[in-house]
Parts: structure tokens; C-alpha cells; sequence
């Protein structure tokens, strides 16, 4: 009998006799083990403070093993898609439940949480977090030294990787461990990624990490943008657009304060109102599902005009979407028609 056995009965049996008000469930989850075929113990669901208290961690025979709690809260994390190792729900195997219905709520989560992975609007979203927790990880890495700019390189490969299998409406069955095969079976994957993950892995020299981990994110920017057409959402349900349409009458005194210094041939109030309205365009584009909207690459000092009528393009483009989703634009043509209503 080998020891995952021998601690799989133990925890059933104790379960059972001594546990059984306090624990919901007990699951097996193997994917991340070093032997991923037999069914051991990869956690349990506690319903009381008595049940949590039931985790535990040891050594037997030189081996380790970790027995943890997962309450029915954080499980609804995993279902939601809000937790790190997805598979520990979606690949989970109940071995033990207090009851018929205790197993349907588990298997209830687990439907949930395909139903978001079938989804492209969620797996969207996803993915572009992944990939913002990529850059704010290699951002750190640019001031570190030794052993945590290779943990930093590793963690940007994991979060780059996640937003490639993000997009492919997947997840990764293995986290970290065996994301190069994994990507092997997906259909979308960035031409010479697979590659750039195995140079920053081998690549013993700390600065040319950092190079290699700064060309695979923006590999990764550009196979993102280039999943969504030009300046329109990925799905349209769950969106609110009465939402955007205030965001935009907020801001569009924004617009009218560029063209206006734009007329003043005001260099330097044009690029702060710009970069000011360029960090709005990014959350909106990345709330909505939207290709980002390159507002300052088309800032020239001296061709103002140009930059103002550029921004206008981009107005109108919001305008149509907000009109064209349902949204309304609250706008007056006259003081008689804003008091009429009012």
C-alpha cells in the first residue's frame, strides 16, 4: 500500500466516524502530483470550526502531505473563476460526501465554472488580467538581483501562459508544470512563445532574462489585440452601456478641452489632457472587451490639429458603440430642451 493510500483511508475512515457534522466532503484532486494516477486525498470541504480544525500537514515515510480545507466560500472563488488553480475544482472527484446534496452543490460549482470557461466575454477578461499581473511582475524584476529575478521570470512565463489558455476558452490541468505541452494542444497560441519560454528558463544571464521576459510581453500584448476586431467587444451580454454612456458625458468635456488648446496650439495642455483621457480609454477598452485605443501615439507637438481630429475619431467610435448597445447619451441642443427634461 503506498502511502497516499494509506493517508486517503485513514482520512475517510476518521471522516466518517469522528468528523461526519463538520465535513461536508472530501475530494481527490492528483493533477498536481508527482503520481497523478491514483485517487489520494487532495482536500476537504469543512462546514464547522471543529471541521477546519481537521487540517493538517506531515511527513511519512520521507514523503509529504498536506490535508487542507477548502469551505464552500472559496470553492464559489473557484466556480467564479477568482482563484489561482482552477483545476482544483474542475478536476476534483468527490471520494466522500455527508450527503446527496452536499455532492450536487460540489458538482452544481463545478458546472458553474465550466459554464464561465465556455464563455468568451469571461475568458476574455481573464486573460487580460493575467497578462496586466505578467507586466506589474516584470515591472518588480527590473529592480531585483539574483534568485528573484529568476522567481520573476517564472512568474511572468505562468501569468503569459494563462492568458494564452485564457483565450483559448481553457485552463491549465498541470498550474505551472507542464504549461509547454499543454500549450502544444491548444489552437491559438503566439508563433515562437513555446520557444521564448524555454530561452527565459535556460537563460543563466539575470539582464538577458529580463530582455527575453520583456519580448515575450509584448508577443503576448500583440496576440491579445489581435483576437478582438478594431474597437469592438467580444460579447455583448453583461455589459452596461448606460454605464459607458455616463463614463462618456463625464468625459467628454476632456474631448472638448483638446480641441480647444488644440486651436491654441497649446502643446503642453494638449499632452496632459491627452494623457489623462489616454488612462481613461485603457480601463473602458479593458472593462468592455475592447481593443486598446491608441490615443497619445498620435501625439505630435507640432501637429496639434492632427492629434485633436484623432481624438475625434475615437469620440465618434465610442458615441456609435454606446448608441448602437442600448446606451443613452443625455444631450441638449438647446437650454429650452435640457429644461424640458429635467
Amino acid at each position: 500500500m503506498t502511502n497516499a493510500t494509506f493517508v486517503t483511508n485513514w482520512v475517510l475512515d476518521t471522516v466518517k466516524k469522528e468528523y461526519a457534522q463538520d465535513i461536508a466532503l472530501v475530494v481527490s484532486h492528483t493533477t498536481l502530483r508527482i503520481d497523478d494516477s491514483e485517487k489520494a486525498i487532495g482536500y476537504f470541504v469543512p462546514v464547522t470550526e471543529r471541521g477546519y480544525q481537521f487540517g493538517r500537514t506531515f511527513i511519512l515515510n520521507g514523503e509529504g502531505f498536506d490535508i487542507w480545507g477548502i469551505g464552500w466560500e472559496r470553492l464559489e472563488k473557484f466556480a467564479n473563476l477568482e482563484e489561482y488553480n482552477i483545476t482544483c475544482l474542475a478536476d476534483g472527484e468527490i471520494l466522500y460526501a455527508r450527503s446527496p446534496e452536499d455532492a450536487r452543490r460540489f458538482k452544481d460549482l463545478q458546472k458553474r465554472q465550466l459554464e464561465y470557461l465556455s464563455n468568451p466575454s469571461v475568458m476574455r477578461k481573464n486573460a487580460l488580467t493575467a497578462y496586466e499581473q505578467a507586466k506589474k511582475i516584470y515591472l518588480e524584476m527590473l529592480f531585483a538581483q539574483d534568485s528573484d529575478v529568476k522567481m520573476g521570470a517564472g512568474y511572468v512565463l505562468d501569468y503569459l501562459a494563462q492568458a494564452i489558455a485564457f483565450s483559448n476558452l481553457r485552463y491549465f490541468k498541470k498550474a505551472q508544470t507542464e504549461q509547454i505541452q499543454e500549450l502544444s494542444t491548444m489552437e491559438k497560441v503566439p508563433q515562437g512563445f513555446p520557444d521564448l519560454y524555454c530561452r527565459i528558463i535556460l537563460e543563466p544571464d539575470q539582464e538577458k532574462q529580463k530582455s527575453l521576459c520583456y519580448e515575450s510581453i509584448n508577443l503576448v500584448k500583440d496576440f491579445l489585440q489581435s483576437l478582438v476586431p478594431p474597437h469592438e467587444t467580444m460579447v455583448k451580454q453583461d455589459l452596461d452601456f448606460q454605464m459607458l454612456a455616463d463614463w462618456y458625458g463625464e468625459l467628454s468635456y476632456t474631448w472638448l478641452r483638446i480641441r480647444y488648446y488644440a486651436e491654441q496650439n497649446d502643446a503642453v495642455k494638449v499632452y496632459m489632457w491627452g494623457i489623462m483621457l489616454q488612462n481613461e480609454l485603457n480601463h473602458i477598452c479593458e472593462a468592455y472587451g475592447l481593443q486598446k485605443m491608441q490615443l497619445m501615439d498620435a501625439y505630435r507637438a507640432d501637429q496639434l490639429l492632427k492629434f485633436a481630429e484623432h481624438a475625434n475619431q475615437l469620440e465618434n467610435m465610442i458615441q456609435s458603440m454606446i448608441i448602437r448597445e442600448g446606451g443613452t447619451i443625455h444631450t441638449y441642443t438647446s437650454t429650452e430642451d435640457f429644461l424640458y427634461e429635467i
